[in-house]
């Protein structure tokens, strides 16, 4: 594995492991199981899961630096890393639906997490647009299609989550291709999916 990729990986895990990271990780854990088990939920619905007053659910989620993605009326959550709406490019079979994800690594790291034995990853090359498939087990990733598909990783701190993140983390066709979002943005790094499927199931077993 490259240093640079290691050192992300250790961030990534140094973030939700810290006491701030912890406290997040719990609070977007139920506002998930809420979406998965209800559908979108409106801000006073999201307190009662979190036990939070009614008007706090989202002001909280900024301060910790991890705005909650809202339908388009600005009415609803629908989004906290798994997210429920369908135009974006990263999907996956999660708890007998499918689902989708604000960036590559929620889509490798959340059918582990949820223990799913085969979830069906879609996605698009963040440069050309190529349609881009895989399995997603406990064990690895399993047919990955196209075979020289590559993922790009970002640090995770510095801003709102999906701003300094997952915006960032993105499937492409081929390392070639991620190498030249990392001469636009040198913070970034590239991996390839199963070494990226391995960071995801760090961040799994922290759940």
């Amino acid at each position: 594995m490259d240093e640079r990729v290691r050192q992300l990986s250790d961030q990534l895990v140094a973030k939700w492991t810290s006491p701030e990271g912890v406290r997040l990780m719990a609070a977007g854990t139920a506002v998930v199981g809420g979406l998965l088990e209800h559908g979108p939920l409106t801000e006073p619905q999201a307190a009662v899961l979190l036990g939070w007053p009614d008007d706090e659910v989202l002001a909280r989620f900024r301060a910790m630096n991890f705005g909650l993605e809202m339908d388009p009326g600005g009415v609803a959550v629908v989004g906290a890393g798994v997210s429920l709406n369908p135009a974006l490019p990263h999907s996956m079979e999660l708890r007998g639906g499918r689902r989708h994800g604000w960036c590559a690594m929620d889509v490798l790291m959340f059918p582990v997490a949820f223990q799913e034995e085969a979830s069906r990853v879609t996605s698009r090359c963040a440069a050309t647009g190529q349609p881009i498939s895989l399995t997603v087990t406990p064990r690895g990733v399993d047919d990955v299609d196209p075979s020289t598909a590559a993922v790009t990783l970002a640090p995770a701190t510095g801003g709102d989550i999906r701003d300094v993140f997952c915006d960032r983390v993105n499937f492409y066709a081929t390392p070639e291709l991620a190498r030249q979002a990392v001469d636009v943005d040198p913070e970034l790094a590239v991996c390839s999916v199963a070494e990226a499927w391995g960071i995801g199931k760090r961040l799994a077993d922290l759940f």
